[in-house]
C-alpha cells in the first residue's frame, strides 16, 4: 500500500515540479550539448555517422537490396535506430543521473524519484529531431503520412515507462554500486545486437521468433517500423501488446520499489 501511495505521489510531484524539471532538463542539455564549441553538432554527429556506416557497409559490404516493401536499408534501418538511440540515452543516462545530481539528494524539498525523468526529457529533445528526420526521410521515399503514424505517441510513452522503471532500479544501485553504470554500459550493448535494428526479424524462424519476442525493446523498434511503413496498429499484436505491458509493468514497480527502498540511504552514502 505504501509503495501504491510513492507512486500516485510521485506523478502528483511530476506535475507541482513541472516548471522545475523542465528548466533542470534545459540546463542540462546546455551542459550536455552546448558547453562544446562544435555545441548541438555532437548531439547529431555519432548517431548519423552509425547510420551511414551501417548504411554502406550493408548496402556496399554484403551487397543487401531492400529490405521490406521495397525500402531501402538506410530508411529501414534507422526508422529500428532512432528509438533505440532514444532508450539507450535514456537509461545510461538515467542510471548515472543521481550521482550526477547528488547535490539535489540532499535538498528537503526535491524528490530524488524525478531525476531520472531530467535525463529522459534531455533524451526526448534529441529523439524528437530524429523522428522529424526520419519523417522527411520517409516522405523522400514515397512513404507518405498516414493514420497510422498517429500512433507514434504510443510506443513513445512505452519507451518512457520502460525507461523510467529500469533507470529507477539502476539509478538506485548505482548509488550503492558505482560498477552498475558499467555494466549497465554493457548489457546494452549486448540488447542491441540482440533486438532487430540492424537485422530484419524474420531471419529468426520457429522457437527462436518466440525467444525475440521476450525482448521488450523489440516492441517498440518493431512499432516504430510499422506505424511508418508497414501500417499496422499495435492492437493488431494483441499477444505481444500484452506481454509488453506486463514486462515493462514489472519493470516499473520493480524499479519503484528498489528505488524507494534504498532512498532513504542515499544522502549517506553520497
Amino acid at each position: 500500500m505504501r509503495y501504491i501511495k510513492d507512486l500516485l505521489s510521485f506523478f502528483a510531484i511530476l506535475i507541482k515540479q513541472r516548471f522545475i524539471i523542465f528548466q533542470l532538463a534545459k540546463r542540462d542539455f546546455q551542459n550536455k550539448y552546448l558547453a562544446s564549441y562544435l555545441g548541438l553538432v555532437w548531439a547529431f554527429f555519432q548517431p548519423a555517422v552509425s547510420i551511414l556506416v551501417m548504411w554502406f557497409v550493408v548496402t556496399y559490404g554484403f551487397k543487401s537490396g531492400p529490405v521490406e516493401l521495397g525500402m531501402p536499408f538506410g530508411v529501414w534501418f534507422m526508422c529500428g535506430y532512432v528509438p533505440w538511440m532514444f532508450i539507450n540515452d535514456g537509461i545510461l543516462g538515467g542510471t548515472n543521473s543521481l550521482i550526477e545530481y547528488s547535490y539535489l539528494i540532499k535538498k528537503v524539498y526535491f524528490r530524488p524519484s524525478i531525476i531520472p525523468v531530467i535525463k529522459i526529457i534531455t533524451a526526448f529533445i534529441i529523439h524528437f529531431f530524429f523522428i522529424v528526420l526520419t519523417v522527411s526521410f520517409s516522405i523522400g521515399y514515397k512513404f507518405y503520412p498516414t493514420i497510422y503514424w498517429l500512433q507514434l505517441p504510443y510506443y513513445i510513452l512505452c519507451a518512457v515507462v520502460l525507461i523510467l522503471g529500469i533507470s529507477w532500479f539502476t539509478s538506485a544501485v548505482t548509488v550503492f554500486i558505482r560498477d552498475m553504470g558499467q555494466f549497465v554500459g554493457v548489457i546494452m550493448q549486448v540488447a542491441f545486437w540482440a533486438t532487430p535494428i540492424i537485422w530484419h526479424h524474420s531471419m529468426l524462424q520457429g522457437n527462436m521468433r518466440y525467444i525475440l519476442y521476450l525482448n521488450p525493446f523489440y516492441y517498440i523498434v518493431n512499432g516504430y517500423r510499422e506505424t511508418f511503413f508497414s501500417q499496422m496498429w499495435f492492437f493488431e499484436h494483441l499477444r505481444l501488446t500484452l506481454y509488453f505491458w506486463f514486462v515493462a509493468g514489472i519493470f516499473f514497480i520493480a524499479g519503484a520499489m528498489v528505488f524507494s527502498k534504498l532512498k532513504p540511504h542515499f544522502a549517506d552514502v553520497m
